[in-house]
């Protein structure tokens, strides 16, 4: 355990977890979804009584568009909150634990694989250690199609970079963008296309934290786009 009196003031680890808890504590979505606050909570608790874990870091091909010389990620942003944690990820990255989702190896293209990634910020293995929610940073490069899959979390995403599009079950597609959030049930079947910009998401579970996502269409839809 390392807490924040014993870390650095610099440490940007440290950072991104404060600025995580500072854009859900307080976010307009935790009147509709209050999981949002109840992540928020435990991110200001773990702060509060030194309850960090830096895992040792964890290299995946996606992280080069976050930070570096192939960086395609704008850390600008017009709304703030949305800017101080694309800033604290981007300065994080080399020394974050960078993972996929064990069961999609055997099945998303490689193109995929080498475009997508995803941080657990708390969580299991996250910086912050919790059975009972769970929250990251995910990323995605342009033009990937991210099939059908559900899991037994409730979930909300809030879009940071890009755009993507949403769908539910078989339903209509839906974009959203920077700024915007999506809401899903437990065990509610959905799917993304992603635009034609590097796209970062915030994702948030609560609930059953501890079963992964898994794909539930075949080995077809994981395609990518062109």
């Amino acid at each position: 355990m390392m807490s924040p009196d014993s870390a650095t003031p610099t440490d940007s680890r440290l950072s991104l977890v404060a600025a995580l808890a500072d854009f859900y504590v307080g976010h307009p979505d935790a009147d509709r979804f209050p999981m949002l606050a109840k992540v928020g909570g435990h991110l200001t608790a773990a702060l509060a009584n030194g309850g960090l874990d830096f895992p040792e870091s964890q290299k995946l091909p996606v992280a080069r568009l976050v930070s570096g010389t192939r960086a395609e990620i704008n850390l600008k942003s017009h709304i703030p909150e949305v800017e101080t944690v694309l800033e604290t990820f981007a300065a994080a990255t080399p020394s974050l634990r960078w993972i996929q989702t064990p069961g999609y190896a055997a099945t998303l293209p490689q193109h995929y694989l080498d475009n997508y990634g995803y941080v657990r910020i708390i969580g299991r293995g996250g910086l912050v250690e919790s059975s009972v929610v769970s929250s990251g940073l995910g990323v995605w490069g342009a033009g990937l199609h991210y099939p059908q899959h559900e899991h037994p979390a409730e979930e909300t995403y809030h879009v940071l970079h890009g755009s993507v599009h949403f769908q539910r079950a078989e339903g209509d597609w839906h974009l959203k963008t920077v700024g915007e959030s999506v809401h899903h049930q437990p065990w509610e079947r959905h799917a993304q296309k992603f635009g034609d910009k590097a796209c970062v998401m915030l994702w948030a579970w609560t609930g059953d934290v501890g079963v992964d996502a898994r794909l539930t269409g075949s080995q077809s839809q994981a395609s990518v786009g062109k």
